[in-house]
């Protein structure tokens, strides 16, 4: 439903249109009662009574669910209602850029990709504890702000799309390509179908390759259901191991194999952004990276220490337990780059315990004279003072 000549929406006054899509337009719009701006995205309520109903009920459900949300990595929904057959949702007004217009403009590295995957799996978990289910998420409806911030947008409004599907057969498609196979086959979903569409948005985002491909509805959902892609790395070599099976598991089709939280994969995909060297850093090669891994006395007693990993001005903090397994502090060494080589030393194989083994252990006299310079002076000074005693005394 056009309303190019739209002026007022409630208490908002049109200011100028942002855009529109299948369901509506998104103005940019004035709230004069509070002096700010927003964006009032409006809804076209259908012609059939009973359709009509029915979406007014489920609107004002999802919305005020939505609306109750608070949290920094979800759009902040200010108001909603209904006025001459439109239904609309003010929000805030963000300056950032879809994350769909910035992977059509080229790779996106790993830091960043696995960066903006966390923080859309933290909003979602947090969403998921308050009851509510984004259901399309997408590049689309993710949009990133400066600082590496980023912002998931739609909560609520894919609930009201279920009739679309109805008449789009033989038509090419957007959204379908992120559903997960419970939804594209219109089962009952819970919170877990998200993160099977995050999989799906982090795995486009790591390799810049199109994960389900179709030209018609029927083609897309068959392969959403059916079709078991190649890990990430087997697309981009430097997509680390650890990444290929956080991809791995929230792609599994089953639900019940996924991760039970989005929580979970919110703590995997810290865990990736820790290994991961962030490129600033790595370039500068004034920057001593190395972590002794045997804290002085006096920290002994902490219980946490505090690790800064950074790609920009944005710090994230995160609380590590003293006796964690030194390979997560150890891969923050530019002297320790090869996983491998620290799964060896932290967990010898048996032809390197045999060497181990093998080696010669010194009496620790002579294994102090060889590497205590002082000493080694101090004990020949001795001893040549003895024997000039013993000499004196022959004489």
């Amino acid at each position: 439903m056009a309303n190019t000549k739209l002026k007022q929406l409630g208490r908002y006054r049109i200011e100028a249109e942002l855009g529109r899509g299948a369901m509506g337009v998104v103005y940019r719009a004035h709230d004069p009662v509070l002096d700010r701006t927003v964006a009032l995205k409006t809804i076209a309520l259908g012609e059939d009574e009973e359709e009509r109903e029915e979406f007014h009920s489920r609107f004002f459900q999802e919305a005020k669910a939505a609306a109750r949300l608070n949290h920094p990595s979800l759009i902040t929904i200010y108001d909603f209602g209904e006025e001459n057959s439109l239904a609309y949702m003010a929000m805030e007004l963000l300056k950032g850029t879809e994350l769909s217009e910035r992977m059509a403009k080229g790779p996106i590295p790993l830091h960043e990709a696995v960066s903006i995957a966390e923080q859309v799996a933290e909003g979602l978990a947090f969403a998921h504890d308050s009851g509510v289910i984004h259901r399309d998420i997408k590049p689309g409806n993710i949009t990133l702000l400066p600082r590496g911030r980023v912002k998931i947008m739609d909560f609520g409004i894919a609930r009201l799309k279920t009739s679309e599907l109805k008449t789009q057969l033989g038509t090419r498609l957007g959204t379908p390509k992120y559903m997960s196979p419970e939804q594209s086959t219109g089962r009952k979903l819970d919170h877990r179908s998200d993160i099977f569409s995050l999989g799906i948005v982090l795995y486009e985002m790591l390799t810049g390759a199109k994960l389900f491909h179709g030209d018609t509805l029927t083609h897309v959902l068959h392969n959403v259901a059916t079709f078991e892609p190649p890990l990430p790395s087997r697309i981009k070599p430097e997509v680390t191991h650890l990444l290929d099976l956080v991809v791995k598991r929230a792609l599994e089709k089953k639900p019940a194999d996924r991760y039970a939280s989005a929580w979970e994969m919110v703590d995997d995909l810290r865990h990736c952004l820790q290994e991961l060297t962030p490129p600033a850093l790595a370039s500068n090669s004034n920057i001593e990276m190395t972590m002794k891994l045997d804290a002085p006395a006096s920290a002994a007693t902490d219980k946490t220490q505090i690790l800064k990993p950074q790609l920009d001005a944005t710090v994230s903090v995160r609380r590590v337990s003293a006796d964690a397994d030194t390979s997560n502090r150890m891969t923050l060494s530019r002297r320790f780059d090869s996983s491998e080589a620290l799964f060896r030393l932290q967990s010898p194989l048996p032809r390197d315990r045999n060497r181990l083994a093998r080696t010669p252990h010194m009496p620790g006299l002579l294994r102090r004279l060889l590497h205590d310079r002082e000493f080694a002076w101090l004990s020949l000074s001795l001893v040549l003072s003895a024997l000039l005693a013993a000499a004196i005394a022959l004489s």
